[in-house]
């Protein structure tokens, strides 16, 4: 018989993702284990097959802290959701709580050789974003060149990293 899946959505707030052990600062509905992201999270090695982060990482201060306690808690083969506002986007800049911005070149610095030695390997799988109207029916070649170089083109991204272990 194989065992169900672990599924952990930190920072999961009232809005936790269906069938995924919850976790955040807060004690709310639908938290399951209240905890501190920012620091080593309660979930034993390799024990987590899906770690969801939406809307988590842009209020994140050490980033490079957390990614290496979701590499360490990730299984070989395990994949992390994560769901952010667009560096360029209106809902990057309002929110006081956000400490970063995000682009697609953040996740990179977590691929393998690591650079200024962090305990990571993931390997962007894929990466979509929310585009607004009008700019969505574009050819994705302008998709592209809009969302890099005007305000407000995209709303969230959402990126799907694989973990790499041994």
């Amino acid at each position: 018989m194989l065992a169900k899946p672990l599924v952990v959505d930190l920072g999961c707030g009232p809005n936790k993702v269906s069938g995924a052990l919850g976790m955040d600062v807060r004690a709310i509905v639908g938290v399951n284990v209240v905890c501190d992201v920012e620091k080593p999270l309660p979930l034993r090695n390799n024990s987590v097959d899906v770690v969801w982060l939406r809307h988590v990482i842009e209020h994140i201060h050490n980033l490079i802290g957390l990614m290496e306690e979701v590499y360490r808690v990730s299984r070989p083969g395990g994949t992390v959701e994560v769901v952010v506002p667009y560096y360029t986007s209106r809902g990057a800049f309002r929110d006081p709580t956000h400490v970063r911005y995000i682009t697609e070149d953040t996740f990179q610095y977590f691929e393998f050789p690591a650079d200024y030695g962090m305990r990571t390997n993931f390997k962007i799988e894929k990466i979509t974003y929310d585009v607004r109207k009008p700019f969505r029916w574009l050819p994705a070649y302008f998709q592209k060149r809009c969302r890099r170089y005007l305000w407000n083109v995209v709303d969230n991204m959402y990126v799907t990293l694989r973990v790499v272990k041994g």
